[in-house]
């Protein structure tokens, strides 16, 4: 894990941020959180939920089928149809 703004990897633990370890730069002085990005789903998820939107079912019925959020489910459709 090395600094976002002068990637050094010298540092130390400066606290916590809403439960994630918070760490600073010993040499430029930056503080950052590295935050793990675990809550990603497969692309092929999205797809599905597309698929499934498409042949007719709402947001609700599709999140509660895939097990996410209607909001969830949203924002996928959303982000696969403008890419």
């Amino acid at each position: 894990m090395t600094c976002p703004k002068c990637q050094s990897s010298h540092k130390i633990k400066n606290g916590i941020v809403r439960g994630h370890q918070r760490y600073k730069c010993t040499v430029c002085h930056y503080t950052y959180t590295v935050e793990k990005r675990s809550g990603e789903y497969p692309k092929s998820e999205r797809k599905k939920a597309l698929q499934l939107y498409l042949a007719g079912l709402g947001f609700r019925s599709t999140g509660s089928y895939l097990g996410v959020s209607n909001v969830t489910v949203l924002k996928w459709i959303r982000s696969l149809v403008v890419s």
